[in-house]
């Protein structure tokens, strides 16, 4: 199956899942990148996910990962410490976290 395709199906299967209530129709036809992967990481399965990796690079769903999903911890705890540990291999899950969240802490109370 060709990436578009997938795109499409991975689409369909959000819009079943009601992800996009709040969304203009034609906007979702133009969806980023970035957003369908934060999309299916929030609200579709692990074989849904698993179909992320064949087209698009593991490094590029982490870094979405941490940007929309690590970034509102402690709400998504348990799918970060999920994912963190199923999807990316980190072995000490929580301190990874910490760790994520204190630097994000950090970055922005010393901004000037």
């Amino acid at each position: 199956m060709s990436d578009d395709k997938i795109h499409s199906v991975l689409i369909y299967k959000l819009l079943q899942e009601h992800a996009f209530w709040s969304y203009d129709e034609t906007s979702i036809v133009k969806l980023s990148d970035e957003r369908l992967i934060a999309e299916v990481l929030l609200h579709l399965d692990i074989d849904d996910i698993q179909i992320l990796f064949k087209i698009y690079p593991k490094r590029m769903i982490q870094k979405v990962w941490k940007d929309k999903m690590l970034s509102q911890e402690p709400m998504y705890h348990g799918l970060n410490k999920f994912y963190a540990w199923f999807f990316f291999n980190i072995k000490d899950t929580e301190r990874y976290i910490r760790y994520y969240k204190n630097k994000r802490y950090k970055s922005i109370l010393c901004k000037d």
